[in-house]
């Protein structure tokens, strides 16, 4: 009888927490949404790609989704977070007059629905996983970053600012390094996290000039 009392109440704040955390996801998924259109037209020269990164979209996931309770609610609050930077981004352009392209809502609506179960995911298995789930949930952002920074350095140089893409490019390889100290236990769970990380960057660049090619040809 002791057991089932002290048991209960866990069990009822744990989805109560999970729905916080979802509404948390929404909320500030809009607002960073809302912000990157404003951003786009107001940072300089010099840090202006950040505002137009997929890299700071997908971080922003994957920390939002750090928190969730279970591997369903991570992926929710991945999916919740990207679909909803979405949609404060077209609804903050419409209201300056600006309606956002199809393309745009296309590739950005493909992202929420496959990339952002990913990215929950992975941020889950990273705080409450071990071994080659950590190793993969880890993996999932780095490349990411890495492979986007390798396509704005080697096809976006000319139009953006190179630095920001290097920094970006840092920055996967530094999170790469803290997962590493933080979660990731021993060398072969290490290497695993290395070479997931380098195949997500690789093939992120091809799949992106895919995406991209589509933003162009859907109006």
């Amino acid at each position: 009888m002791t057991t089932l009392v002290s048991d209960a109440p866990a069990g009822r704040h744990r989805p109560r927490g999970a729905g916080a955390g979802l509404a948390m996801a929404v909320l500030v998924g809009l607002a960073a949404g809302a912000a990157t259109a404003i951003a786009q037209g107001a940072l300089p020269a010099q840090v202006a790609s950040l505002a137009n990164s997929s890299g700071s979209w997908c971080l922003l996931a994957f920390l939002l989704a750090l928190p969730a309770p279970t591997a369903g609610f991570g992926a929710m609050a991945g999916v919740a977070s990207l679909a909803c930077m979405l949609a404060g981004y077209v609804l903050t352009d419409v209201l300056r007059g600006y309606p956002s392209s199809t393309g745009l809502m296309v590739f950005w609506g493909a992202a929420a629905l496959l990339a952002g179960p990913l990215l929950g995911l992975g941020a889950q298995w990273l705080r409450r996983r071990p071994g080659t789930r950590a190793a993969l949930g880890i993996s999932a952002l780095c490349g990411v970053l890495i492979g986007e920074a390798t396509y704005g350095v080697l096809v976006l140089s000319g139009s953006t600012e190179p630095a920001c893409w290097w920094a970006q490019a840092v920055l996967g390889v530094l999170l790469l390094v803290a997962a590493a100290a933080w979660k990731l236990r021993g060398l072969g769970v290490i290497v695993q996290a290395v070479l997931f990380t380098a195949a997500v960057a690789t093939v992120f660049p091809v799949l992106y000039m895919h995406d991209s090619v589509l933003m162009l040809l859907v109006p």
